[in-house]
């Protein structure tokens, strides 16, 4: 008889682990919100001591960390999609 579930004397399979799921919505929340208050805080005080010294790069430096979490994105709907078709 096949079914589901092993047969008896045999371990089960170990859960999946969800730990990568959450590092990498993690990373690209924290991505998203650091970008965002990057170019917030550049705004709002450009002579910021660390802000001050980058000038207009400061946007460049917002919109790349909000493209570095936009790729974190793919990069988890990607690993989603393909451990969904593992599944039996």
């Amino acid at each position: 008889m096949s079914g589901p579930y092993p047969r008896e004397g045999t371990p089960a399979p170990p859960p999946r682990s969800t730990r990568w799921v959450r590092r990498w919505a993690v990373a690209m929340l924290a991505a998203w919100i650091v970008g965002i208050l990057w170019i917030v805080m550049y705004y709002v005080d450009p002579a910021f001591p660390v802000l001050g010294e980058f000038g207009n790069w400061n946007l460049l430096l917002g919109f790349g960390l909000l493209l570095l979490g936009a790729v974190f994105g793919v990069f988890l709907l990607v690993a989603l999609v393909m451990s969904a078709r593992r599944r039996p």
